[in-house]
């Protein structure tokens, strides 16, 4: 009996072959993905730029990132990149086939299916899917062979691989400390105190600073593009 070709194998991030399907059921206990705490998330970019160099674009653009920064409010910044989800609705959505997930969640895209339609990235909750601008590709996390360097080199130590209730639990308590920022704030407008607005920002410039150098010794091909 000739078998289904819902499952097939192909190759995986790696190039290493793995059984693929279009309907894994991946455990939610056994998916980690980048996470963000909001409360230190400063919406640098950073992670935005080394994704895009670590992927290897020929451009800087934020566009060609897998990870992207929301700046919701002035104080409140967040990340969003792939949650791996159960039966993931990106794969179910694509009417080509061409996005497909292996047995730990992560999702690839096929390019000589892809025709940029945009389905999954209307699918995905949270708005994690872009469309790559000059090719035919989903751009979909893929935790950097386990190794995500947004994490490594984020200047605010704002990013981490967590699981979903970790993810929750991050969140709630990251809303706390929001909180109490905000009021601190409007403490200090209140007050007209305007040297208390500036605590910490040489701290902030520091890090970010090291960390830009950091990234930039380990991408030194991309020098030419910053010029």
């Amino acid at each position: 009996m000739e078998k289904s070709n819902k499952n097939k194998l192909i190759p995986d991030l790696n190039g290493v072959p793995h059984l693929m399907s279009s309907g894994v059921n991946v455990k939610g206990s056994a998916r980690k993905f980048v996470g963000v705490d909001p409360s230190k998330c400063i919406g640098c970019g950073l992670c935005e730029l080394i994704c895009v160099l670590e992927k290897g674009e020929d451009s800087l653009s934020p566009l060609r990132s897998r990870i992207h920064v929301v700046r919701i409010l002035p104080f409140f910044n967040v990340v969003t990149a792939c949650r791996f989800c159960e039966n993931a609705p990106c794969v179910k959505a694509c009417p080509r086939n061409a996005l497909f997930q292996n047995e730990v969640g992560l999702i690839s895209c096929d390019q000589d299916k892809c025709d940029r339609c945009g389905w999954c990235a209307m699918a995905c909750p949270y708005g994690a899917i872009t469309l790559h601008p000059d090719r035919p590709l989903a751009l979909i996390c893929d935790l950097c062979n386990g190794e995500p360097r947004c994490i490594e080199l984020c200047p605010a130590e704002a990013l981490s691989l967590v699981s979903e209730d970790e993810a929750e639990s991050m969140w709630k308590t990251s809303i706390e400390q929001l909180l109490m920022k905000v009021e601190k704030l409007l403490s200090i407008l209140k007050a007209r105190d305007v040297a208390s607005l500036f605590e910490g920002v040489d701290q902030h410039i520091r890090k970010f600073y090291w960390k830009y150098m950091e990234m930039d010794k380990k991408y030194p091909l991309k020098r030419a593009a910053h010029t």
